[in-house]
């Protein structure tokens, strides 16, 4: 019976044509031996990523029958076990027996629902002439256990939600060759706006009604809490749990400090600080979450101090708390901090008698960058970089992240919010 139902969702997708896709910054080297590896927060257009490849294949003249996909959420195949792998192989080789001899492509979308998936994935890339790409949303292939699983036959690849250049392709906008100095850079600033409210999950930057992305948003929310932290970590106090989720999405671009939240917490809810902190760690394994310790040579002072609290997409987190205003500023600093978080250099807060926002640790020194998104730029803003430059020797680049303002001063550079996104 499952072989004649992988048989059957084989078929149908080699009927149907590909879906049409939009262009990501991600690109995956086609011609590697390794099993690629696509990980990533659920809704941020994996699946679709895979349908790019495929077109990418199509085109360089690679016939449909080679390709195989499988989405392993499909309530058709489901319940799966580990032996039920076979079954799919032989559904495949049996419809198409001529490509057994033949270079194939398996694509396994979110492979991880199934036990022990890792050992069919090692037997076919050691046995057969496949080329595997895999996603996943578990923390298994958010972590460096799917390198564990798959004993270094891997190369992982994060994709995350749209970058603001990503967002711009999505919403149409081509960029001029010299756009900063043309009118198009009044459509880049709007476009700012809407990513700073709605953030750049993909199905939300393409949804043109309001209501709807707040909605689609507010369900994110739900498949966090319930699908990737309460299922899979077996959670039980779910209140304890989206009280700290939305503690955090509220306070963003603030210092976090566990003891001080534990303290608050336990006023409301019998829970003990190892929970609080298996919940904490439980939340940051889905990378919604990113906490920043604070810049020092010394671990132990990085250990003890607050850490900084920055958060996977501006959207979510909008459609999770409740909000005054805008408060773009924030939302501004929140975007910049995910940017250079994605860049993959280790990446910091300070304070001294000022603060810095981000400290990033780079090969040829450190860059030390604040962010502003005022009217006018605050002398604080100027200050604490220069107090962080006289305290440390390897610093390579003063930057301040402004809402307009474009200068350099006192060798710090200034530059807007849009035009930094888009040179990053």
């Amino acid at each position: 019976m499952k072989k004649d139902q992988f048989k059957f969702l084989i078929r149908e997708f080699h009927r149907q044509p590909l879906p049409e896709t939009r262009p990501r910054d991600l690109d995956i080297p086609l011609s590697s031996r390794k099993i690629i590896t696509v990980y990533g927060p659920r809704r941020s257009g994996k699946s679709y990523y895979f349908f790019t490849i495929m077109r990418k294949l199509a085109n360089a003249g690679i016939a449909n029958e080679r390709l195989l996909y499988i989405n392993f959420e499909d309530d058709r195949i489901l319940p799966l076990k580990a032996g039920d792998f076979d079954a799919l192989l032989e559904a495949y080789f049996e419809l198409y027996p001529h490509v057994k001899n033949q270079e194939t492509y398996f694509f396994l979308d979110e492979i991880q629902n199934i036990k022990d998936w890792e050992i069919f994935v090692r037997r076919i890339h050691d046995k057969e002439k496949a080329r595997i790409f895999l996603t996943g949303s578990s923390s298994k292939l958010l972590s460096k256990e799917i390198a564990t699983s798959l004993r270094g036959r891997t190369i992982s690849f994060a994709l995350y939600p749209l970058s603001f250049r990503e967002f711009l392709g999505f919403r149409g906008i081509t960029l001029a060759k010299d756009f900063e100095y043309d009118a198009q850079r009044f459509d880049i600033k709007k476009a700012l706006e809407e990513y700073l409210e709605h953030g750049g999950f993909p199905e939300i930057v393409l949804e043109e009604n309001g209501q709807i992305k707040d909605k689609i948003l507010e369900e994110y929310f739900e498949s966090l809490v319930f699908r990737d932290l309460a299922e899979r970590y077996r959670i039980k106090n779910m209140t304890l749990l989206k009280d700290l989720l939305k503690y955090l999405f509220a306070n963003n671009t603030t210092l976090f400090s566990i003891n001080s939240y534990y303290k608050s917490a336990k006023q409301s809810f019998r829970v003990s600080r190892q929970t609080v902190l298996h919940y904490l760690r439980s939340i940051q394994d889905t990378n919604y979450i990113t906490l920043l310790p604070k810049f020092a040579w010394s671990l132990k002072e990085q250990r003890v101090n607050p850490q900084k609290i920055i958060c996977l997409d501006t959207g979510i987190r909008n459609r999770t708390i409740f909000r005054f205003s805008k408060d773009e500023g924030r939302a501004a600093e929140n975007v910049v901090g995910a940017t250079i978080i994605r860049a993959g250099d280790p990446v910091y807060y300070w304070h001294g008698k000022r603060e810095v926002d981000f400290i990033v640790q780079r090969k040829n020194g450190l860059a030390a960058i604040n962010v502003t998104f005022g009217v006018t730029v605050n002398d604080r803003e100027i200050d604490g970089l220069l107090e962080f430059k006289e305290k440390f020797s390897r610093v390579r680049e003063l930057v301040l992240i402004t809402k307009d303002a474009e200068e350099t001063r006192k060798s710090i550079k200034l530059v807007p919010l849009w035009k930094w996104l888009l040179h990053f």
